[in-house]
């Protein structure tokens, strides 16, 4: 090789290098300073972790400051929903169902249950720690399962609250897709109650971390990133007092029906018990079929809120409404006597019985309401419009919802013309309709709260504003309209059912030191034994509190749930020591009540 030909090689390699050289720097320009961001953020993402850390959820406290529900936090152990793909003994699933001892068809089909979730499945709801300490020890052997920290809903008093307070619940499927943007998969949400209607102020908002983490997900950073703190939900004061709550309860028992007592002055819900109930700590987990199965078919209905729900015929105490309908349209006057009560009254070739067989003899007005008449309130109701009875019924509130909380609160029924035309067939019904109706039968249905709001009104001349549970935040309260009916007849009905406590059917409310003013009824049940009500307020001359009981398949009004009513008051007036114990219920053996 001759020396000009070394020099062309030498020069030709020179220039490779160079050119080799420039990729090189140039790669390197373009990746640490052209693309820097890019590479840094793809860097960020293999070794840090975004987790959103959900809010606890506010508390909620009686009107006395009483902590009635709080958070406890516990631990889930969660797989990914991978797992649930056939594999042998040594998966990941076959290795935890080994080690927990738990049964494999039992657990594939909770897990199977966890449908609307889409990446990860709770395993195990609050772990043990001997289970939480297995994942930890061995997670190298567990690809893609945790531990997850959350917090629970802890009822403190059991079903003592259920139907008032409510219960939380995961979220479902078309209520995420709708609202995604607050809530994600695995977020719970008030699903009755109190929780529900102050769903946006307790559940609080989510915070959003960064944390370091290794090849097998595990966090080893030390110190997380915040991106969004997280805002624990507001507590929430609600207008129940947990020991008028206890001796409502414990009068009532383990006997179905309901009893909703109230304010007269602010329209606060003091205590609101419905019986049977549930224990809502047992909803925010994993219930299973079979248990979710048993909660639903049983007969008592436990889930089922009488408070606002439950329809019945009012019975007798709708009585007091009859006499305000009849005075207001000139058909009677509180000194009104009309044709003596036999044992029943004839109308259209059929008889309709009174509950007093042998007859109540001749009353004036206010002796009817007192002893309940029903030939009375027969001969009164004949005297009405149908149209204007119902206008009476909902210038209380009846055939409407009187709360602001309950989304699910049904309105009952009211009857009038357009009613009996659309259901009965124009032409097709009577003025008979009537009969029944001004007894508290027929169509008409009511709910309980529904006739603590009557009993209010009444108490208070239509000035009690809407029932609320909830005192603070602050609620809008809502004021009734004016009733439209002379102050001198609501006057007078009162003054009457101060004297059916004092003389007449509702003896057994009667206190030692307090006057009550009540009126008893006795619902027909087409299912059953009758329904027992009661309504009433005290004191009778500057009322404070109203109450509304039924109790299903009991009896008599004035036997069963008057009682109720008188020992609710005597905890509510300290009248004894004992108003927190669970004392049972009896008519006073001196004392003969009738039936209604």
């Amino acid at each position: 090789m001759n020396q000009g030909d070394f020099i062309f090689r030498h020069a030709i390699l020179r220039t490779v290098i160079i050119v080799a050289f420039a990729i090189l720097v140039a790669n390197l320009f373009h990746l640490t300073v052209v693309r820097h961001s890019f590479y840094q953020d793809q860097a960020l993402e293999n070794r840090q972790d975004r987790f959103r850390v959900r809010a606890p959820r506010g508390r909620i406290h009686d009107r006395d400051g009483n902590l009635l529900v709080a958070n406890q936090y516990i631990a889930d152990i969660i797989v990914p929903r991978k797992c649930l793909t056939p594999a042998g003994p040594d998966s990941t699933l076959g290795k935890l169902i080994e080690w927990f001892g738990l049964d494999r068809w039992e657990t594939l089909d909770r897990l199977e249950q966890q449908s609307s979730r889409k990446d990860q499945l709770i395993l195990v709801p609050d772990a043990s720690p001997s289970r939480i300490f297995t994942v930890e020890e061995r997670g190298r052997e567990l690809p893609g399962v945790k531990v997850v920290t959350r917090s629970r809903r802890q009822y403190l008093f059991g079903p003592l609250f259920a139907h008032a307070i409510g219960y939380v619940g995961e979220i479902g499927r078309a209520a995420l897709d709708s609202m995604e943007t607050v809530y994600a998969q695995g977020d719970y949400i008030g699903k009755l109650g109190i929780e529900e209607a102050m769903e946006p102020l307790l559940r609080g908002s989510a915070g959003i971390k960064l944390e370091e983490v290794n090849a097998a997900g595990r966090i080893v950073g030390r110190k997380p990133v915040w991106v969004r703190d997280v805002v624990p939900g507001t507590d929430v004061e609600v207008t129940l007092s947990l020991r008028l709550q206890q001796r409502l309860a414990a009068s009532i028992g383990d006997r179905p029906g309901c009893a909703v007592a109230l304010d007269v002055r602010t329209g606060e819900v003091l205590a609101a018990y419905a019986s049977p109930a549930f224990d809502p700590n047992v909803m925010g987990g994993s219930l299973t079929t079979v248990q979710w199965n048993a909660l639903v078919e049983d007969p008592g209905k436990p889930l089922f809120n009488r408070i606002t729900q439950a329809t019945y015929p009012p019975a007798s105490i709708f009585k007091t409404i009859t006499s305000l309908a009849g005075l207001a349209g000139g058909h009677v006057t509180v000194n009104s006597s009309l044709d003596p009560c036999g044992g029943g009254w004839n109308y259209g070739g059929r008889y309709f019985r009174c509950h007093k067989r042998e007859g109540h003899g001749w009353l004036d007005h206010t002796g009817a309401m007192m002893q309940s008449c029903d030939t009375f309130y027969y001969q009164l109701g004949m005297r009405l419009q149908v149209d204007e009875l119902a206008a009476a019924a909902r210038a209380f509130g009846l055939g409407s919802r009187v709360t602001s909380e309950f989304s699910d609160e049904v309105r009952g029924n009211v009857p009038d013309t357009d009613w009996y035309n659309k259901h009965v067939g124009k032409g097709k019904w009577s003025r008979g309709v009537l009969m029944n109706t001004s007894i508290g039968q027929g169509e008409l249905l009511v709910t309980p709260i529904q006739m603590a709001v009557v009993a209010g009104r009444i108490a208070s001349s239509g000035t009690m504003p809407d029932p609320t549970f909830v005192r603070s935040p602050t609620p809008v309260r809502r004021q009734p309209k004016p009733l439209p009916f002379r102050a001198e007849h609501l006057a007078w009905v009162r003054e009457a059912m101060r004297r059916t406590v004092a003389e007449g059917t509702g003896r057994a409310a009667r206190l030692k030191t307090v006057e009550v003013a009540g009126k008893t009824g006795t619902a027909q049940n087409p299912h059953g034994e009758d329904h027992a009500w009661f309504m009433c307020f005290a004191p009778a001359s500057m009322p404070e509190v109203a109450l509304a009981i039924v109790m299903e398949n009991a009896g008599g009004g004035g036997s069963v749930a008057a009682p109720i009513a008188g020992d609710f008051l005597k905890a509510y007036f300290h009248e004894d020591e004992a108003d927190s114990a669970a004392v049972p219920v009896e008519v006073p053996a001196d004392l003969t009540v009738e039936a209604d």
